[in-house]
């Protein structure tokens, strides 16, 4: 991976073909590492007369830190579903009757 000088000449940038993630590199701080960015974007940010205002608008927006960029799993998922339907049903329990104010008695639900 080859670092390029923008047309700033105080940016430089770098790109990864295989895996699509380009590097900026700003002066005085580490390298910003963004994910899964086409290529013409690159280009286009090697290309403009502006990269401060293109890396501003166009790529800091899917800027990867470091610490959060974790797989997620479909447990984490199927928990936060079961969790939604739990809460839904909860909901639509203690609205259905509301002269009861949503609580019901022991006789009530036997005799339904």
């Amino acid at each position: 991976m080859d670092w390029a000088a923008l047309k700033s000449k105080h940016v430089h940038a770098a790109f990864d073909a295989e895996t699509r993630d380009l590097h900026v590199k700003f002066p005085g701080s580490p390298p910003v590492k963004h994910a899964n960015i086409p290529l013409h974007v690159y280009q286009n940010l090697l290309e403009t007369d502006d990269p401060h205002f293109y890396y501003k608008y166009y790529i800091a927006p899917s800027r990867v830190s470091p610490d959060r960029r974790q797989p997620v799993s479909v447990a984490s998922y199927a928990v936060k579903l079961v969790l939604l339907l739990a809460a839904c049903s909860l909901l639509l329990a203690t609205s259905l009757d509301p002269d009861h104010g949503g609580v019901f008695e022991e006789s009530e639900l036997r005799s339904n």
